[in-house]
């Protein structure tokens, strides 16, 4: 098989949806002499901010001279964007060579992985050829079933946890708790942060019994923000015996000091000289994060952000305020089928001056007229086109120089608005 082909077979393997569950991940990676044991892990769990605390991580480590292996999901426009080294993307013939391989050891083991387990023993797998001195593993979904969950987490790092994924994790918040906190094992140090007080109790209940140090945010180590504008934010880290001033990020959003912190905080932890103030400082100022009030345009302002829960969109309309308080803002909205729509409009509803619902291309995507009825209470102009390139040409047909334009409902909004935008010129 060719790249092309290659990944055809790949993205075939969606037919079987997602399978929580470790049996075909564990066969497989029995198989291959289990590969995720061999390099030391950061596992990251939670609900939201789980990307940007990886590549906080990955920055400060690579600044501290390892070799560093990234996996996340979902990916924007690449697939490849799944599997780094050093962010360097795996190669299309890496692609190549690590389909086939896998797709033959399937047959020989007769199971079917799905894309997910086949996404995570190709990273796990390319790691350690490529010989990787940390890797850095984001769960896919959850954490008890969940592929990743065979790595061993040198550190398990908690991200903020809230409603999600409830048809899979359950519809309360305890339940969800319980599945993402369960990458926490012997021996690990986790590292947790904001938290529910029935979250912060799980966490606490699950790193005591599997006798894991824990540090918590807010308890053992302190965020202090310093300033906050578009041009990123300067903050404070205050730890056990360490105290940083003036660390310095480019990412926008106040919650992006404190998934900097979590990572601040599992980088000291390390049994490691390398990792100096001087490399942290390093890696937070480098760390980039796409689609995460990412700025793509000016004249107008154009951000995309790739919130999709209740909890993303209440940090997007915080940060929305804050930098941009009396701008006019133009909301372009996707979003998928499995969402509380109604909760989610209503946040928006508060914040926007201009709505364009769209369809997006994906099957799960709610279909905008549902979308334009979940506005009820919306008295401004709304408008309901078919496409995403539509739904960017009428936000921009509207919008003046110094109004703002949001794209945002998921993942999926984003990708496809950044496809339109590299396809067409727009102001910048």
């Amino acid at each position: 098989m060719n790249y092309q082909e290659s990944l055809d077979y790949l993205y075939s393997l969606v037919r079987l949806g997602i399978k929580l569950g470790l049996d075909n991940t564990t066969r497989l990676l029995d198989y291959f002499g289990n590969p995720q044991l061999k390099t030391p892990t950061i596992h990251i769990a939670g609900t939201n901010g789980k990307g940007s605390t990886a590549a906080f991580v990955e920055s400060i480590l690579r600044a501290s001279g390892y070799r560093v292996g990234l996996y996340t999901s979902p990916h924007i426009l690449d697939f490849r964007e799944r599997i780094q080294i050093n962010r360097q993307l795996i190669a299309p013939e890496e692609i190549v060579h690590w389909i086939a391989t896998l797709k033959q050891a399937s047959e020989d083991l007769n199971i079917s992985p799905t894309f997910f387990e086949f996404s995570t023993l190709m990273a796990l797998l390319h790691f350690d050829r490529q010989k990787t001195d940390w890797n850095v593993v984001e769960v896919g979904m959850g954490g008890r079933l969940d592929s990743t969950n065979l790595c061993q987490g040198r550190v398990c790092i908690i991200t903020p946890i809230s409603r999600d994924h409830e048809s899979s994790l359950g519809t309360r918040l305890s339940q969800i708790a319980q599945e993402k906190a369960a990458i926490i094992k012997h021996p690990c140090t986790v590292v947790c942060g904001l938290q529910e007080k029935e979250v912060l109790q799980v966490v606490q209940d699950q790193s005591r019994s599997h006798k894991a140090s824990l540090l918590q945010l807010g308890r053992d180590f302190q965020v202090d923000i310093q300033s906050h504008t578009l041009q990123g934010q300067v903050f404070d880290f205050n730890g056990p015996e360490i105290w940083y001033k003036g660390l310095e990020i480019a990412l926008v959003g106040r919650h992006q000091s404190f998934n900097a912190g979590l990572a601040v905080a599992a980088c000291t932890g390390l049994d490691t000289s390398s990792v100096t103030e001087q490399s942290i400082r390093e890696g937070l100022k480098s760390a980039d994060w796409p689609g995460r009030l990412e700025m793509c345009g000016r004249n107008p302002y154009l951000i995309m952000d790739c919130a999709h829960n209740l909890d993303s969109f209440e940090k997007l309309t915080a940060t929305l305020s804050e930098l941009f308080p009396h701008k006019r803002k133009i909301w372009v909205f996707g979003i998928m089928k499995d969402k509380p729509l109604v909760e989610i409009t209503t946040i928006i509803s508060d914040h926007a001056d201009y709505i364009v619902v769209t369809q997006l291309k994906s099957d799960r995507s709610t279909p905008p007229e549902q979308i334009w009825k979940a506005f009820t209470n919306f008295t401004k102009p709304i408008d309901q086109v078919d496409e995403i390139s539509l739904a960017l040409d009428r936000a921009y047909q509207v919008a003046d120089s110094d109004d703002l334009i949001v794209v945002t409902g998921s993942l999926f909004t984003v990708a496809e608005a950044k496809q339109v935008i590299d396809n067409q010129t727009y102001n910048s």
